[in-house]
């Protein structure tokens, strides 16, 4: 009952289509060709009258986000951007920025270089009681944010967050025994670009999603936002609006922010940022072009993955790649912008892509 009351209270939001045009329109997309559901719908916007039928039809629902990622990633080359230490050391190799590593925690002594190896808890004790403060800790192998912590510095066995909570070690070390994750990477903390800090109050970086197809003639850059970090946060988690963090829309051009958002859905769209009141559109990221071009030229070293989701922080010394994501969430710039992924610049793409790959399996054939 409360879903439905929450679901007309979007329906009747202002701006919004006649009831009757919304459930017709939001039947035919949720079992049509790009399964758009109930929430989707909203969230992305589609319930608003700006909103045209001929634009429904660029919109995909995570069905086909989900297909679009098993299409155009290679099973075995997931591990390539899923593993932290492997893209690091790919990254490393290819003369690209990445964040300096601190230590490596696994049970097999991996590391990327020569960083501090544990591979113990005694080991991490001993790490944790030295000068090694700030830093992060993210997990190996997980994306998106998640299990990723900011330590500012230790007061006996507490440790001081950089959002200004605590820990004490003891709550801080469960993730490390969290198997999935396969170890953690420390590494040497970023601050963000002077402009960037002003805007949003606080040195904790606000990172850019790329997201790239890569093709046969080079990699295109389709759709990029801005994670937009606000308060005491430590992270740009968005995760539908619960930690106060926003989302802006880039224009791919100028690299100016044209939308921004506070929630998904009607009501979410805000002009200024929530803790300092600055206005975000027309915001002019720092080094856009820049990071455009180290995007372009971190894709071409994973070539398995024709589908990249890159987070890149735009920092004072220039951007910095901080992970590589498959399992991309397409949805998201969706809801912010507005607009559907799937417009004709993408059916593009994806049909040059059809005919690379069928020329590929014509060439494999003859030479058998």
């Amino acid at each position: 009952m409360a879903s439905l009351l929450g679901t007309l209270r979007l329906a009747r939001a202002p701006g919004s289509k006649p009831l009757a045009r919304q459930l017709s329109e939001a039947c035919r997309l949720r079992f049509g060709k790009h399964a758009i559901g109930i929430s989707e719908y909203f969230d992305y916007g589609i319930s608003h009258q700006s909103v045209t039928p001929a634009m429904c039809k660029d919109f995909i629902g995570w069905k086909q986000s989900g297909e679009l990622d098993s299409r155009l990633n290679a099973g075995q080359s997931r591990v390539l951007a899923n593993d932290k230490l492997i893209n690091h050391v790919i990254l490393q190799a290819a003369g690209l920025p990445s964040p300096t590593p601190l230590a490596t925690y696994t049970a097999g002594g991996r590391r990327v270089g020569a960083e501090t190896r544990l591979t113990s808890r005694a080991d991490v004790l001993a790490f944790l009681r030295g000068d090694v403060y700030p830093f992060y800790v993210k997990p190996i192998s997980a994306g998106y944010g998640r299990g990723v912590i900011g330590v500012a510095g230790r007061s006996g066995d507490t440790l001081e967050l950089f959002d200004g909570t605590t820990a004490s070690i003891e709550q801080f070390m469960k993730p490390f025994d969290f198997e999935p994750y396969r170890g953690m990477l420390f590494q040497k903390p970023l601050a963000a670009h002077p402009d960037i800090a002003a805007l949003t109050g606080t040195a904790a970086i606000s990172c850019v999603r790329f997201i790239c197809f890569v093709t046969s003639q080079g990699p295109v850059l389709h759709t990029a936002f801005w994670k937009i970090t606000a308060g005491k946060n430590m992270l740009d988690n968005f995760s539908h609006g619960d930690y106060g963090n926003c989302l802006g829309a880039i224009d791919l051009a100028s690299g100016t922010i044209v939308r921004a958002i506070a929630k998904l859905g009607p009501g979410g769209a805000i002009e200024q940022h929530p803790s300092t009141g600055l206005p975000l559109l027309g915001f002019a990221l720092p080094d856009w072009l820049r990071a455009v071009d180290l995007v372009k030229s971190a894709c071409a070293s994973f070539p398995g993955l024709r589908l990249q989701n890159w987070d890149v922080a735009l920092c004072p010394q220039g951007p910095v790649l901080l992970e590589l994501n498959t399992e991309s969430e397409l949805g998201v710039p969706q809801a912010i912008s507005g607009a559907g992924l799937m417009d004709q610049r993408l059916r593009d793409i994806l049909r040059q892509m059809d005919v690379d790959d069928h020329l590929h399996r014509a060439a494999v054939r003859s030479t058998r």
